[in-house]
């Protein structure tokens, strides 16, 4: 393309990467036609398929229409569980109007089957990651910023919208930030994947991640470093007792 003349490491890149892409294109529409067995997507019919160990069972806790395309979700102290709803993801369409949501579901007679949703935010763009705080509010990754929203009147949904942080990457929505996890620090970790270039003003200078890696976020200071990095797609982080992290790559 001629807008890369006279760059030379964007115009290696694009002649690396273009074909791969290409090929993974190709071979996933091959791999989607002609399908014959089509799995029941009756969930109970599922359910019995489940190999589980002895003393075990599953059970279906929430469904359609209760949520629609979850992304992350995370429980509260309450035991309800807050969920990162994006119908618009992977890619908003031109006119199109930004509908994702923040739902929280309940089970309110603790019979392990959630009855109840309810709509925290809305009109947001694309938002692949919702953890609650301890003061009734959620932070949530919502495409370049992280966002803090509020509840300040106690009708269950946010009445105030705070951008905590902005300037992650954008260039591929699958690779958004994502995966928000508190740690036995009182930190907020959060992860972001490969292809994303993310370059965060804070107090304390800019902060950047280039590529895939693991987020640490200290909320009361505002102190933002990068825990990890060197991963590709990292949708996936938990700490263990001791404190240590397990992510996925």
């Amino acid at each position: 393309s001629p807008d890369y003349r006279g760059e030379g490491t964007r115009y290696m890149k694009s002649h690396f990467y273009f074909p791969l892409i290409a090929l993974t294109l190709v071979s996933s529409a091959f791999a989607q036609r002609d399908l014959k067995n089509i799995p029941n997507p009756d969930p109970e019919e599922e359910r019995k398929t489940f190999i589980l160990p002895e003393g075990f069972e599953v059970s279906l806790y929430a469904a359609d229409p209760l949520l629609a395309k979850p992304i992350q979700m995370n429980f509260d102290a309450q035991g309800r569980l807050w969920i990162a709803s994006s119908e618009v993801y992977p890619q908003i369409k031109p006119g199109q109007k930004a509908t994702d949501k923040i739902l929280v579901i309940e089970d309110k007679d603790k019979n392990g089957v959630a009855e109840t949703t309810s709509v925290f935010a809305e009109g947001l763009l694309i938002p692949t990651g919702v953890i609650p705080d301890d003061r009734g509010g959620c932070y949530v990754a919502n495409s370049t910023e992280l966002v803090h929203f509020a509840d300040e009147n106690g009708d269950f949904k946010q009445d105030k919208s705070t951008v905590v942080l902005t300037g992650f990457g954008t260039e591929d929505t699958h690779h958004l930030l994502h995966t928000l996890r508190w740690g036995p620090d009182g930190c907020l970790y959060m992860n972001q994947s490969i292809y994303i270039h993310s370059h965060i003003e804070t107090p304390y200078g800019v902060k950047r991640l280039n590529g895939g890696g693991i987020w640490r976020f200290r909320p009361e200071t505002q102190e933002l470093e990068v825990l990890a990095y060197g991963f590709v797609n990292t949708w996936g982080h938990h700490h263990d007792r001791w404190g240590q992290s397990f992510a996925t790559d």
